[in-house]
């Protein structure tokens, strides 16, 4: 079969695979847009793989088992949420985000997209019982 190669726009960013293994047990949920920040979103408004939620679809703020409070599941793949990163606070919109619940997290990767490494309360929340999510070591 005859190939063709041309030259065309920059797609924007590409993110590598946060998952170690096979990503199952996907679970939808409700994100508020507005609550994100460019550490979650790219510069082209996608939600990063690997970014960690808790089940209610927001981001952890603090680690408190006793409350129920436990990493539920990572976005399986890039989802566009917004035309950008930088506007996200004016967003009213709610986006439902497939998140993985059974998987294995490269810590390093998961670091590398969100650009900051995982706070000691996320590592806590992904340890917590209710969790099923689980993260390699550095």
């Amino acid at each position: 079969m005859p190939m063709k190669i041309s030259s065309v726009a920059a797609a924007g960013e590409v993110h590598p695979n946060p998952f170690v293994g096979p990503v199952n047990h996907t679970y939808g949920v409700k994100v508020d847009v507005s609550g994100l920040t460019s550490d979650e979103v790219d510069a082209n408004g996608y939600l990063k793989p690997g970014v960690p939620f808790k089940i209610a679809g927001g981001l952890l703020v603090l680690c408190d088992a006793t409350a129920g409070e436990y990493i539920a599941g990572c976005v399986a793949e890039a989802v566009q949420v917004h035309t950008n990163n930088t506007t996200l606070a004016g967003v009213t919109t709610d986006v439902e985000v497939a998140i993985a619940t059974f998987c294995l997290l490269n810590r390093d990767i998961v670091e590398d997209c969100l650009g900051r490494a995982l706070t000691a309360d996320e590592l806590a929340a992904i340890a917590a019982a209710g969790s099923h999510v689980a993260i390699t070591p550095t």
